[in-house]
């Protein structure tokens, strides 16, 4: 299995909206399409809050055959209404083309 994680930032403010959302959305009655989007494209997502003193970030972590195609691939078939919700969340522009993916730059298992 391969595997790719990525920090977005969590926008000054929005830590909260954007953690009632999750637990709205992806932890509550969403749950069950999130997954099957997730199965669909054929990646296991895990998701984590970090909180520094320089501001939250959601950990993604992506794993499958080939996790940068799925991401592709959700990122595509998105509702506008995420696309929406990413922009206000992460500063996330989904029209622009996408930054440089996660580089590996270190595993303990190699």
């Amino acid at each position: 299995m391969a595997m790719i994680a990525m920090a977005l930032p969590i926008l000054p403010g929005k830590k909260e909206e954007w953690q009632k959302f999750l637990d709205q959305g992806f932890n509550g009655p969403g749950r069950a399409e999130t997954v099957r989007v997730r199965d669909e494209v054929g990646v296991h997502e895990r998701s984590f809050l970090q909180e520094t003193p320089g501001g939250d970030f959601v950990i993604i972590t992506l794993e499958g055959r080939d996790p940068l195609a799925s991401w592709a691939k959700m990122m595509e078939s998105m509702p506008e209404e995420m696309k929406q919700k990413a922009a206000e969340f992460h500063g996330m522009d989904l029209k622009a083309p996408p930054p440089p993916m996660p580089k590996l730059v270190f595993d303990s298992w190699e």
